[in-house]
């Protein structure tokens, strides 16, 4: 009995011998390979790099947002930035938030823009920022921002965070696009309808002659009413404005004047006082048309503007 209960112990002190051998080479392996596997460090940008340069902006947040694709796109000739917008869904908002190198709403064929896949925007990350702050500012839920920016979790001044569905703070544009931004506090949309012709040259729908389009055609159905733009005095009332038709121009007194063409019903008078967005006409199709729709002129100190600097 003496003798198996020796053998035993001598057994199992052996097992456990080997065991500690086995462990103590598993573990010095492990640690070989954890020192040998390569340590991926996601790329180090300065801010001025992500808002100068789109490439940089676009490697910087693949690996950064989750569920948002980003992409590089060319500007094609005679797009602008409501055509792309109006390709991917979402409104020039997001075009503009999601590139801070912009300084003017025109673009040129083979400009290089940065966009998402989604609506949104991106903000650039200021000393006193936290999650709360952040979706404060956004009025946007804290856990969505979390997980949309799932690599973001410690802020530095070179951050950027995607806001998904969210236009860009104004305050934080550079002072270019600020400047911008508040030239549409001056005017509201006259209606609501689809954009047929835009500001710039093109080839007159009626002529076939390329020539200059000195405001933007708006598509509606014919007797839809038609709103002041701004705060202003009618100058012009008329059913007979040259190729404009039926049309009224409103002086708004700061240098900015607007014209409303091919209406069919005229609803105010000349040297009467109108509010922005009041009743002013109805939509046609009298004058120079192809079809019922508003076309709709800003014109500063004698110039004509793209409407669209101000609507969108």
């Amino acid at each position: 009995m003496h003798k198996i209960v020796i053998r035993w112990t001598v057994f199992f002190i052996c097992l456990g011998g080997v065991y500690f051998f086995i462990n103590s080479k598993v573990h010095a392996i492990a640690q070989a390979n954890l020192q040998s596997a390569v340590i991926v460090k996601l790329p180090a940008y300065t801010r001025d790099e992500l808002v100068i340069n789109v490439e940089a902006r676009l490697q910087y947040l693949l690996s950064r947002v989750k569920n948002v694709k980003f992409f590089v796109y060319k500007v094609k000739p005679k797009e602008n930035l409501w055509t792309i917008a109006k390709k991917y869904g979402y409104s020039v908002h997001t075009i503009i938030g999601c590139n801070p190198q912009m300084k003017t709403y025109n673009v040129d064929a083979n400009q290089k823009l940065l966009l998402p896949s989604i609506g949104g925007s991106l903000h650039p990350v200021q000393p006193s920022d936290t999650w709360q702050t952040i979706s404060e500012r956004y009025n946007i839920e804290e856990s969505l921002l979390k997980n949309t920016n799932c690599q973001a979790q410690n802020f530095s001044k070179d951050d950027f965070i995607f806001i998904p569905g969210k236009k860009p703070a104004i305050d934080l544009l550079n002072k270019d696009m600020q400047e911008k931004y508040a030239l549409r506090e001056l005017f509201v949309s006259p209606l609501a309808g689809r954009l047929t012709s835009f500001f710039g040259t093109r080839r007159h729908p009626i002529t076939g002659k390329v020539s200059k389009h000195g405001g933007i055609d708006i598509a509606v159905k014919t007797g839809t009413w038609v709103g002041a733009a701004a705060d202003g005095v009618v100058i012009v009332a008329s059913t007979d404005v040259g190729h404009y038709g039926t049309a009224v121009f409103i002086d708004h007194q700061n240098g900015y004047i607007t014209h409303y063409g091919h209406l069919s019903k005229i609803n105010v008078r000349v040297g009467q006082k109108v509010r922005a967005g009041q009743l002013i006409a109805k939509s046609g199709s009298t004058g120079r048309s192809t079809g019922p729709h508003l076309h709709f002129t800003i014109k500063k100190n004698g110039v004509n503007v793209d409407p669209l600097k101000f609507l969108w």
